[in-house]
């Protein structure tokens, strides 16, 4: 745990996202949130829309909040939702493609005669045009209904067939529409005919189910489904961003199973209800220049659907409604994650800022048993300089934790290399994000290791680390190439690279360590611990209030 577009102004978004502070203020009882589900580099070109008792697809104005019908389709009839751009292939399968890569459709369109006021109205004009040998549809736009034919590569083609629809239409008024990137089209999935164009520039596109029960499936199937409504939103040079809009309680419902396990005990369940419900709201406004409040993956949370929902975490949800966590009269910031590996960490250590109710605390009711809760990764020195060419270390020669957090996570790490033989300090979060480990909490060895002893105390470290006794007195060897055999207390032999070539990485933990532990949480409950109890344990000096 990436649509229909609409075209939406600069205007209209700073409109719908700015002016509020959720950090200071409380928003309305369950207001409605907008989840981006496509967007980015995940944007759709085109894509199945349906629902059991058929979608109600409306120009919503926002200013207003109301809405106007544009389509009604039938029970399980699914309308595929493209943008209006370059294809090739046949109305039922199309391909997305350049314009420059021979495509069949475009986006230049010929406008016929008058405007309409109905849907119905279009639909009795294009029957006629139909029986003369001209395939047309109608179009919603800002002014009302059109009636539009064709869908050409360029201006100059479009502008060529006009000659044709006279042809066999007569003296029709017509003119070429050009290329338009937030335009975008509903078609028949079964049929491949166009059922209609939106072309509406100061309205949003929705759908909704036209049965209160019912949910809207994205994609072909019923794994896909959602409540609320769907909004189709293209952005120039844009595929479409494809977004849900429901109440914020019931976003909750997609996102606590995806997040914590729905078996889990119903303590837990609330605690993580209550921190992703806080969470949300103070990270409401993240993905505004999208258009949308919150996305679907983990850059917010896991949000699948109604698909994915338990009546047991619902439940949980239900249980806690409205419930947040605050901090001197504010909204907390309730970061979670996975596993701690037996102690959270102070954020001043994973990304520099010193968060008074995010302070490292014991994590003792962890299980200890869940999925990379104890993890081992190994790299080759091969590995690590292609991962880390962009510190231009040359190939990798040494890695050494310089500096550890009280926890005992590492927060410096120095690596050297050919080129930068006294290495570069990586720190904090990174030590974790720079070989992409599952955590911050682990120890580094290498093939090239030996037992040293230090202050009396026995350490390992790798050979080039170290000086060496040779008939030839003191030294260091650093060649990556050459092998040393090592007379031991015991009399034994042992060969190691001078260099090491492999470094391996043992860790607990997954995640980053700040705030609170799923795992521990789970155990916290099934200790005998309320909700309340372990949000106060790993949010230090927190409560917990109804959103006002």
């Amino acid at each position: 745990m990436k649509k229909i577009c609409l075209l939406l102004s600069i205007v209209l978004l700073f409109t719908m996202f700015s002016g509020i502070n959720y950090n200071d203020v409380y928003a309305a009882s369950n207001p409605i949130v907008k989840i981006g589900l496509y967007y980015g580099s995940t944007a759709q070109s085109q894509i199945a829309i349906s629902a059991d008792n058929g979608v109600s697809y409306n120009a919503y104005d926002a200013e207003t909040s109301t809405y106007s019908t544009v389509y009604n389709s039938g029970p399980g009839q699914v309308v595929n939702i493209r943008k209006d751009s370059y294809f090739t292939g046949s109305e039922v399968k199309l391909t997305p493609v350049a314009s420059t890569a021979g495509p069949t459709i475009g986006p230049y369109h010929i406008k016929l005669q008058s405007t309409y006021n109905t849907y119905d109205n279009t639909i009795k004009v294009i029957s006629t045009y139909k029986t003369k040998g001209i395939t047309a549809y109608p179009v919603y736009t800002d002014a009302g209904w059109e009636i539009w034919t064709g869908f050409y590569i360029d201006q100059a083609t479009a502008q060529a067939a006009i000659t044709e629809v006279k042809g066999n239409l007569g003296q029709v008024a017509c003119s070429v529409v050009d290329k338009v990137d937030t335009r975008i089209c509903a078609v028949d999935s079964n049929t491949g005919e166009i059922i209609f164009m939106y072309a509406a520039a100061q309205k949003l596109m929705r759908g909704k189910p036209a049965a209160d029960e019912d949910a809207i499936i994205i994609g072909t199937g019923k794994l896909n489904t959602f409540r609320g409504q769907v909004e189709f939103f293209r952005k120039t040079g844009s595929d479409m961003t494809i977004i849900n809009v429901l109440p914020m309680e019931e976003y909750l419902y997609g996102v606590v199973p995806n997040e914590i396990e729905a078996f889990s005990n119903p303590e837990a369940l609330k605690a993580q209800a209550i921190a992703a419900r806080t969470y949300s709201y103070v990270y409401l406004n993240k993905h505004a220049a999208y258009g949308f409040n919150l996305c679907s993956t983990t850059d917010c949370h896991v949000y699948k659907g109604k698909s994915s929902e338990s009546p047991i975490t619902n439940k949980a949800v239900d249980d806690t409604k409205d419930m947040v966590v605050t901090y001197n009269g504010k909204l907390a910031e309730t970061l979670y994650f996975s596993s701690s590996g037996g102690m959270t960490e102070d954020s001043v250590n994973v990304w520099g800022s010193d968060i008074a109710y995010l302070k490292s605390v014991e994590d003792k009711y962890e299980s200890g048993k869940s999925y990379k809760y104890n993890w081992t990764l190994t790299f080759t020195a091969d590995d690590l300089s292609q991962k880390l060419k962009n510190y231009n270390l040359g190939t990798v020669t040494g890695m050494e934790i310089t500096k550890k957090s009280e926890a005992g996570r590492p927060i410096e790490i120095v690596v050297k290399g050919t080129l930068k033989p006294e290495g570069v300090k990586i720190t904090r979060d990174k030590c974790r994000t720079f070989l992409s480990l599952y955590s911050q909490w682990f120890t580094i060895s290498t093939n090239a290791d030996v037992n040293i002893e230090v202050n009396g105390e026995e350490q390992k470290a790798p050979l080039s680390q170290v000086k060496v006794v040779t008939k030839d007195g003191e030294t260091k060897i650093s060649d990556p190439g050459e092998k040393v055999t090592i007379v031991g207390a015991d009399g034994k032999n042992t060969t190691v690279s001078a260099v090491p070539t492999e470094y391996y990485f043992a860790g607990k933990g997954w995640g980053h360590a700040v705030g609170m532990s799923q795992e521990g949480a789970k155990g916290m409950a099934d200790a005998g611990f309320t909700y309340d109890q372990i949000l106060a344990h790993y949010y230090q000096g927190t409560a917990i209030e109804l959103k006002r």
